[in-house]
């Protein structure tokens, strides 16, 4: 099988968690046999040399910061022929749902892959993104799928077991 799949990897990355599921998930995607490359944006991160160095999460961030950051994002986005997004339930991110949204609109296919820390609640996930994805990986039961699934032909896997807002 050839690997043709460039992959944008599209997750929450300020909590410890978020690290450690996108540290797992570029492990399998390593391993998938369909993957040729994966774009992860925080390893494009860009220094503002004008910038204060103990800038933390939540702070304000410089003009050249936030375009050059911004920018980095599109370039992979665009570049990428499909996205993966390790998607928090519980703690929703703008960033991912705008960029599952430019990835849809240029028709690259999507996978989400929902997470949740919170399993006793009955899930919940919008509309457009429950109908918009192409595939979903269920975070919390499915992610060895990542392993295997065939990210050359990126087939349909629909949302199952969600309600819908």
């Amino acid at each position: 099988m050839t690997a043709t799949a460039r992959i944008y990897l599209g997750s929450s990355f300020h909590r410890d968690h978020h690290q450690a599921r996108a540290k797992q998930v570029r492990e399998y995607l390593a391993a998938n046999p369909t993957v040729e490359h994966v774009h992860f944006p925080f390893d494009q991160q860009v220094t503002d040399p004008a910038e204060d160095p103990n800038v933390g999460f939540g702070d304000e961030r410089s003009l050249l910061w936030k375009q050059q950051t911004y920018q980095n994002d599109i370039n992979g986005l665009s570049m990428a022929n499909c996205g993966v997004f390790l998607y928090d339930m519980d703690e929703l991110d703008d960033g991912c749902a705008f960029e599952i949204g430019f990835l849809r609109a240029q028709n690259k296919p999507v996978i989400i892959v929902p997470f949740t820390n919170q399993p006793e609640k009955k899930p919940i996930m919008n509309l457009m993104l429950s109908e918009g994805a192409t595939a979903f990986i269920k975070g919390d039961q499915e992610l060895e799928l990542l392993k295997t699934y065939d990210f050359n032909n990126c087939p349909c896997r629909p949302l199952t077991g969600y309600g819908t807002i």
